[in-house]
């Protein structure tokens, strides 16, 4: 277990690990994946645990959780006279401000943006708006802005960006540089990092990564009002005016693979939910930062508790991990906790690896040039390396390898392309861990584990007469989980 908080054994923090199984078993039998669940009660780490190949010591993304953390921010700038509830979004970009704007964007304010009012009818994913190579600033106040700001709710990543642009704007630095004094670094935050805009602008809506056990330090110290071990770190009375109700019945509406439309009504299978600062909140006085595919915070006060988890969800069933949370784990806080329970738990908890049946391969020096394709893959080849397997690829990115084990799993850093499959994220370089076995004479499969993120790739390589067949998929995507086959021919 991690030291950040003493940790003790479910029962010893009144955690019914009985009902901890049971919510385990109902995501097993929903098909829900977690990465880490962590569980804090009354001063002390009640339950850790990570599933491979998911590490204690390892960031992840937290997708639109970084909301919450640009929402922090905000209540920090206010703190100090850095700009108003009531500024006007326009008032920090005149520059950028088309002549013809519209009187709705002209009235947008500062907690228009926090509370995710700004009369836009549809609002943009990340997805969409990292893929913009322009600056995100000018194509917000370009967007039209439909109806009058402060009464809709419209659930936008690049509304979120906006409040990073503004912290940026008004204290010169960006948001990750302004939080490391203010509360990475006294929280002993480690091995974080945040994704920036072609503006150098750390991306509002998303794009933070850090260790599950930061992700439950933030929630913490929310449940504790901004004090942490008795240092006051968040205003007086942010907490409490940040997780006020501003918006009644949220609903982040439904997604159309580039957008989020509102709906008109909330589904009946789904908690009513409200809107606070930048945080998804409850009617039982709990609330939440929330990225897709299982990235949350629960912060639960009438428990003096805070769950965390990160995950693998596939897109539509992370929607329903709240409800889970709520309807199953929760009840570990009132049940009855016993050693007994407790061992029954940690003995169904397992870490290891799936094994793997050393592979021999007679792909050495062999190159295959590829036939037209949507990926723009021009050649894909094979060196052998000790027991690793070296699958490089040729695309109009450049050139990225992948090393995979034959015998063991191998972490390695790589560029290889992901957008098409990842949420839109292309990083120059991130952690993979990586395998490669035959499935059936011809048929060799590569495990491709990104391991700072929910993504896990599995490509499917088909070789005869000459030629190979290419398949990609994924496990967790907002769009197609696979690309279209690859066809080449051995040069």
């Amino acid at each position: 277990m991690t030291s950040a908080f003493p940790s003790a054994a479910p029962s010893g923090a009144g955690l019914d690990a009985r009902r901890v199984r049971g919510f385990l078993h109902r995501l097993t039998a929903d098909g829900i994946s977690l990465d880490s669940l962590l569980v804090y009660r009354s001063g002390k780490l009640a339950f850790e645990h990570y599933w491979w190949p998911y590490r204690a010591d390892r960031p992840h993304t937290t997708h639109s959780a970084t909301k919450s953390f640009v929402g922090t921010a905000l209540g920090l700038a206010l703190d100090e006279g850095l700009l108003r509830l009531d500024d006007r979004l326009v008032s920090f970009f005149p520059e950028l401000v088309p002549s013809d704007a519209s009187e709705h964007l002209r009235a947008i304010t500062v907690e228009d943006l926090l509370t995710m009012r700004t009369g836009h009818r549809v609002g943009l994913s990340g997805k969409t708006w990292r893929l913009l190579k322009t600056s995100w600033v000018r194509e917000y106040l370009r967007t039209p802005v439909d109806l009058p700001p402060g009464k809709a709710f419209t659930y936008s990543s690049a509304t979120s960006h906006m409040l990073s642009a503004i912290v940026q704007r008004t204290s010169g630095q960006s948001v990750f540089d302004y939080l490391q004094p203010r509360l990475f670094e006294p929280l002993g935050f480690a091995g974080h990092s945040w994704d920036t805009d072609p503006e150098g602008i750390c991306s509002g809506g998303n794009g933070l990564s850090l260790r599950s056990i930061d992700f439950l330090k933030w929630g913490v110290l929310h449940l504790h009002d901004g004090l942490w071990q008795g240092d006051r770190i968040l205003p007086a009375g942010w907490v409490r005016e940040a997780t006020a109700w501003h918006v009644q019945n949220a609903d982040a509406g439904s997604w159309n693979g580039a957008e989020f439309v509102p709906v008109s009504s909330t589904d009946a299978d789904e908690r009513p939910e409200g809107y606070g600062y930048q945080l998804w909140l409850d009617a039982d006085g709990g609330y939440r930062a929330s990225g897709m595919f299982g990235q949350d915070v629960f912060v639960l006060p009438q428990h003096d508790a805070v769950v965390v988890t990160t995950g693998s969800i596939t897109h539509g069933k992370h929607r329903l991990l709240s409800g889970l949370v709520h309807d199953l784990l929760v009840p570990a806080f009132s049940g009855a906790p016993s050693p007994a329970a407790d061992a029954a738990l940690a003995a169904e908890l397992t870490v290891a690896a799936p094994a793997l049946s050393p592979a021999t391969v007679e792909l050495n020096g062999r190159r295959y040039e590829c036939e037209s394709n949507a990926d723009e893959i021009s050649a894909i080849s094979f060196t052998a390396d000790d027991d690793v397997l070296v699958v490089t690829l040729e695309d109009d990115r450049g050139r990225h390898s992948v090393r995979c084990g034959l015998s063991t799993w191998v972490e390695s850093d790589t560029s290889v392309t992901t957008w098409q499959l990842h949420h839109s994220y292309q990083a120059e370089s991130t952690r993979v861990l990586a395998a490669a076995q035959w499935r059936s004479p011809g048929e060799l499969v590569l495990d491709w584990y990104f391991v700072e993120s929910p993504f896990h790739d599995t490509v499917t390589i088909e070789f005869g007469d000459g030629q190979l067949r290419w398949h990609r998929r994924t496990n967790v995507n907002s769009g197609p989980t696979e690309r279209p086959v690859v066809t080449a021919k051995l040069a």
